[in-house]
């Protein structure tokens, strides 16, 4: 089996960052991603937020799993909240971090895919 980790950064104001783990040809995967750091930088209130999505397999949007409210979009927008964790067939897993209100926060996460 192999691994594969991405690490992902919204530090000094970036607001977020995206990386795509290419597996070189399509293969059977399961992957995960999940935020390991929050740090308020100021006040962590109602305008702060994070998270953390497989936002894309191979260029095709994955199902969503939040939308609306202050941070996300109506439903199937691709600002909504997607998958975070799945398994499926693919080359390109494209991991999103994002920081809301991000000059309060700087957050890290973890991108993670497992091929057999």
């Amino acid at each position: 089996m192999q691994a594969f980790t991405v690490n992902l950064a919204s530090v000094d104001s970036a607001g977020g960052e995206t990386v795509t783990v290419d597996l070189g040809t399509r293969r059977t995967f399961y992957a995960w991603c999940q935020i390991t750091v929050i740090d308020s930088l100021a006040d962590f209130d109602r305008d702060n937020a994070a998270a953390i999505d497989i936002v894309r397999v191979d260029g095709t949007l994955t199902p969503w799993r939040a939308a609306g409210g202050d941070h996300f979009g109506p439903p199937g927008a691709v600002s909504n909240v997607r998958e975070s964790a799945m398994s499926g067939a693919g080359q390109r897993i494209t991991f999103r971090l994002r920081a809301f209100h991000k000059a309060d926060l700087a957050v890290l996460g973890v991108g993670m895919v497992l091929v057999p």
